[in-house]
């Protein structure tokens, strides 16, 4: 499924050159969103997250959990429903974004299909989010999706934050419908928190299993924790580990352009002045909900495992 995405994407992309931007945009958008729609319906476990939320980094722990437990590649990552296609065991992943979905579901608010299924929400805090998007953006995107956001990719991070299409402008939204959405939908539901993640591992990774009802030893989940570790990943990147373009280096001379890049929570404090940091947090504690407690300023901790 996922190489027939790829695929999809990449003819559609060369199909619609031709339009002019405004309408080749809007068909690239509509193209994706109807991919996602595919993918959602037909997964048994649907991750939700805006990009650079850590989605990487889960599915790596998870890939390695199932990988060990059932004998698959360790060099592979979950896409949909190779796992599932080694081992019926193993449910469908799909990992998904939610941009493009929006509007179809709120035509459709409860639809049938969600039924049945396990949906993980899996948050950041804004602030590191809209950061670790501007280097996606600027340093790893193609020419296509900065286009397709509306990505200038000589644009000032704080500007980038503050007013992009890609920053908080987005994000936080984002976080608020979906919580939305979540509590709507009334399916079995779980929100992990990158933050909690970050604090304890193990513990945040139990949780996800317990929740999926998949039984791993805690030792299973010490390895998985151990074997997707920030330098350990850093180097899977480096080295092309994977063979996946979700997780190899695009300049291995340049760290900023590494999916596994810095993973220090509060990070954001690093990049800007004083006022232009309080700018930014008055902007999340007026816009977010409460409910996922990023309202508050968070202290910036250590390097960590973030993807």
């Amino acid at each position: 499924m996922a190489d027939r995405n790829k695929i999809i994407k990449t003819l559609a992309d060369a199909a619609t050159m031709v339009l002019p931007k405004e309408a080749r945009t809007r068909a690239r958008k509509r193209i994706r969103a109807r991919l996602l729609l595919n993918r959602s319906r037909q997964g048994d476990v649907i991750v939700v997250s805006r990009p650079k939320s850590g989605r990487t980094w889960l599915r790596a722990m998870v890939s390695l959990l199932y990988a060990r437990r059932y004998g698959l590649a360790e060099n592979e990552l979950l896409e949909f429903d190779n796992f599932h296609r080694a081992n019926p065991a193993i449910p469908t992943y799909s990992f998904i974004h939610g941009q493009g979905l929006d509007e179809i579901l709120d035509a459709e608010p409860s639809p049938a299909w969600m039924g049945g299924k396990k949906l993980v929400f899996l948050v950041r805090n804004p602030l590191d989010v809209a950061v670790s998007e501007y280097f996606q953006s600027t340093r790893r995107a193609s020419a296509v999706k900065r286009e397709m956001h509306g990505v200038d990719e000589d644009i000032s991070m704080f500007d980038f934050v503050m007013e992009s299409p890609q920053g908080l402008r987005a994000t936080v939204p984002f976080m608020n419908d979906w919580l939305r959405r979540v509590e709507a939908l009334g399916i079995d539901a779980i929100m992990l928190r990158y933050e909690d993640l970050r604090a304890d591992p193990q513990a945040g990774l139990k949780q996800l299993t317990e929740f999926l009802g998949a039984e791993f030893t805690d030792e299973e989940i010490a390895a998985a924790v151990a074997g997707t570790e920030f330098e350990v990943l850093k180097e899977k990147e480096r080295t092309n580990f994977y063979n996946n373009a979700r997780l190899s280096a695009r300049d291995p001379s340049d760290p900023d352009s590494f999916k596994v890049r810095r993973a220090k929570v509060g990070g954001y404090h690093d990049y800007f002045e004083p006022q232009e940091i309080a700018a930014m947090e008055a902007y999340v504690a007026a816009r977010l909900s409460p409910v996922f407690g990023y309202r508050e300023p968070p202290p910036a901790t250590e390097s960590g495992t973030q993807a």
